[in-house]
């Protein structure tokens, strides 16, 4: 019998796909020979809407970030948590490890490695994190999202799978999206600046506002992060605008199209919705893995990419007036979003750890 540990790094990009692997352990716990589930977090995100309140097994951590003002001292409190952590796992019997990347993953797979339990990993992004290539090495298997950029030698076995999905997001009638929009006159645009939100994003949208033909045939929804929603809110009163969302089927559902940063989780929900998107990578994000998942959308026709730094909205409003008027383009991007899904990759992602022997 397998007790499992799925630890998830400190955002929801690595969180949002852990819970929907538990999930699907919860609901075949014979077919996986499963005895328990736990979800390994830091301390920080107790208050996560989506772990506040939890039904699941949760082991919470308290990790610090390394800073110059700790540096001195941060061996000694790495090895603490370490210890600490280790002691918790043997109490509950872990016997295997599913990383979901993050660097407060690492308490759990350096326990994987140091005791010699099952290690599996799953990779998010087209260029692999700083955890998941460290630990490479050591997984029995891994599993990706999308084809990674990334030279191994190593012989570890692995699949694309795509990046799990919580049960709450999945579509409840799969398929292509009617680009038919749902008023003639409005196109329906999303606008998803990640759990922390985007200010560039926030603010092209607001500049976007001021255009004649984005005024008349344009309708954003703005989920612009806890962090930015009352400074958005005080700069643009004509955007409906949202905090937080628990029921983001609704939200997707009401799109014709994404505007978004292009973290791994909103592009496979994105994609499971058939929706067309319009992404601006995180131009700080490490190792710029956010520019390499949109072009990897862009080469399949699902996406279109604006490369920038900048606020200035005149690029985003072009592509929108240019997608209004071709609906023969945003079908077709359309379609290209749905074949880069995997709607099944929680499933398809255990099986493969855990069945798949070939």
């Amino acid at each position: 019998m397998r007790t499992i540990l799925i630890a998830a790094g400190g955002t929801g990009g690595h969180i949002s796909p852990g819970i929907a692997l538990l999930e699907q352990l919860s609901r075949s716990k014979e077919s996986y020979n499963l005895e328990s589930v736990y979800l390994h977090c830091p301390l920080r995100n107790k208050k996560y809407p989506d772990l506040k309140d939890s039904e699941f097994k949760i082991i919470w951590h308290n990790l610090p970030q390394f800073k110059i003002y700790n540096s001195i001292f941060y061996p000694i409190l790495f090895i603490f948590q370490f210890l600490k952590a280790s002691i918790h796992f043997r109490k509950s019997k872990i016997t295997t490890v599913i990383g979901m990347g993050g660097y407060t993953s690492v308490l759990a797979l350096l326990y994987a490695v140091v005791f010699r339990k099952e290690l599996f990993l799953c990779e998010q992004n087209c260029i692999p994190g700083k955890i998941t290539r460290i630990f490479w090495k050591y997984a029995d298997k891994i599993a990706l999202s999308f084809p990674v950029e990334y030279n191994t030698n190593s012989k570890v076995k692995t699949a694309i799978l795509g990046n799990p999905v919580r049960s709450s997001v999945i579509p409840k009638t799969p398929g292509i999206k009617n680009q038919k929009f749902s008023n003639k006159n409005l196109m329906n645009v999303l606008v998803l600046g990640g759990s922390q939100g985007a200010r560039q994003i926030n603010e092209m949208v607001i500049a976007a506002m001021n255009d004649g033909f984005i005024q008349k045939h344009i309708k954003f929804r703005v989920l612009t992060g806890a962090n930015l929603y009352d400074e958005f809110q005080k700069n643009s009163t004509e955007v409906e605008a949202i905090s937080y969302s628990k029921d983001m089927r609704t939200h997707y559902e009401w799109a014709d199209l994404v505007v978004a940063r292009s973290g791994a989780g909103v592009l496979a929900e994105c994609s499971v919705y058939s929706l067309p998107m319009i992404l601006i990578p995180y131009p700080y994000a490490k190792d710029n893995h956010q520019m390499a998942n949109a072009k990897f959308f862009e080469s399949q026709g699902a996406c279109i990419l604006i490369d920038s730094k900048s606020s200035d909205a005149t690029v985003l409003i072009q592509h929108l007036q240019s997608l209004y008027q071709e609906e023969g383009k945003l079908l077709s991007m359309s379609i290209a979003s749905l074949q880069t899904s995997k709607i099944n990759s929680s499933s398809d992602t255990l099986n493969f750890f855990f069945h798949n022997n070939e």
